[in-house]
């Protein structure tokens, strides 16, 4: 039941770490590295190039909108 409610905390962020990300995808972390570099998921940078993911766009990239 833990696992339920991390899951549904990352749903009230606005904005998503690649932890996040990871969480959310069930990908490593190296996989989403893998796909920002080859420019296939939505990203953006933050605060000292930090990355940075909207969850919205996640979600529309997951389903393959």
């Amino acid at each position: 039941m833990t696992g339920c409610n991390n899951t549904n905390k990352i749903f009230e962020k606005i904005i998503w770490t690649i932890d996040d990300v990871c969480k959310f995808t069930g990908y490593a972390k190296g996989t989403i590295y893998n796909f920002v570099s080859r420019g296939e998921i939505p990203y953006r940078r933050g605060r000292k190039k930090k990355l940075i993911f909207i969850p919205t766009e996640i979600i529309e990239w997951i389903k393959g909108e």
